[in-house]
């Protein structure tokens, strides 16, 4: 008895287990029902193995295919078939060229992932309305707050004491989108901006500021990520280089490209340039309200300690010595205003609860 051929009928991805006649063409059955008849002449080859032999059919659906592992069908079609490979047929291909092929293609998506986004990145985010970039950011903002499930501080004296020293950095930040900033509850010591003025202080390093020049030098840097979109460029750059990871191991739904946009929000790294200017930006601010920026190299320093552990704070805004210099240079003269009284102070160090 032959062995059974396979056939695709190209309209669905279901596997028929058929008969063949070869009689004035190739009559493909299954059980007492004619599947498809092939001209012998219409009929092509597309792989053949060792063992097995693709054909398909100019005048079939374009993705019908048939696989044939009897040698006395093999021998048939090679017989009556004259036209196996005319044009619309595929010779086999070593498997020395489909794996060159294949590396060649991964390179080529490597280079489009290292060079190639973040230069669109960059494009897109400098032209993006701000409508897009808010909408972006309300998207992300629902992930972020699910995965801090000890949800957001919301002491009304303290977040009072917040909005205060929002609007101080706002009266010289002057950002085109308010921001909007909130303290969550987490045991990490950090502090990130998302697309669209969002603003997260994580209640441990909330914690550990010890003045409100310190969590303002916090703000204003992160804000400086805002007015930069920043966090805008990161969006596209990681959902593109997503889309492509997934593109390289099989997952074409986007649901690998989401949990890799989101994983790199919860660990913003942003570039060493973009820390200078966001660094940049924070001394502008301060300095133009005449407070200092050297207690937030105070922070940064007290937060890495005699080790120089790599974490929280310091693993997405990592402080060199360059940072920590230019943060205590050329200190304002003349000390502005403070930006929070002791009260206000007490209120926001408080704002979820005695114990953040």
């Amino acid at each position: 008895m032959p062995d059974p051929a396979v056939y695709f009928d190209g309209r669905s991805s279901r596997r028929h287990i058929v008969e063949l006649r070869f009689t004035d063409g190739l009559t493909i059955r299954e059980a007492d029902a004619t599947l498809a008849g092939w001209p012998f002449a219409d009929i092509r080859l597309l792989e053949a193995g060792s063992s097995r032999m693709r054909l398909g059919c100019v005048s079939a659906p374009p993705l019908a295919r048939l696989v044939l592992s009897d040698r006395d069908h093999q021998d048939a079609v090679r017989m009556l078939c004259p036209n196996l490979s005319a044009p619309g047929a595929v010779r086999p291909v070593s498997s020395g060229r489909i794996v060159a092929w294949s590396l060649a293609a991964v390179g080529v998506m490597m280079a489009v992932i290292w060079f190639g986004i973040p230069i669109l990145a960059d494009a897109v985010a400098d032209a993006a309305p701000v409508g897009l970039e808010r909408m972006l950011g309300q998207a992300v903002d629902h992930q972020v707050r699910a995965v801090f499930s000890g949800g957001a501080c919301t002491n009304p004296d303290g977040q009072a004491a917040l909005t205060t020293l929002v609007t101080a950095l706002q009266s010289k930040a002057h950002l085109t989108i308010p921001p909007q900033p909130v303290v969550l509850r987490s045991s990490i010591p950090n502090a990130f901006a998302l697309p669209g003025g969002r603003v997260y202080i994580l209640s441990t390093l909330l914690a550990q500021t010890r003045s409100p020049d310190e969590l303002g030098g916090v703000l204003a840097h992160e804000f400086g990520h805002v007015a930069h979109r920043d966090g805008l460029r990161r969006l596209i750059r990681d959902g593109g280089t997503g889309f492509l990871v997934g593109a390289l191991f099989g997952d074409v739904s986007g649901a690998g490209a989401a949990v890799f946009v989101i994983r790199s929000f919860l660990n913003v790294a942003h570039t060493r340039e973009a820390e200078a200017s966001a660094d940049a930006f924070a001394i502008t601010v301060m300095h133009g309200l005449g407070r200092p920026t050297a207690p937030l190299a105070a922070l940064l320093e007290r937060i890495a300690g005699p080790s120089e552990t790599d974490w929280g704070l310091l693993r997405d805004h990592p402080l060199t010595r360059e940072r920590s210099a230019q943060l205590r240079e050329n200190e304002p003269v003349v000390q502005g205003a403070v930006l929070l009284s002791d009260s206000q102070w007490a209120a926001l160090k408080h704002i979820c609860g005695r114990s953040p």
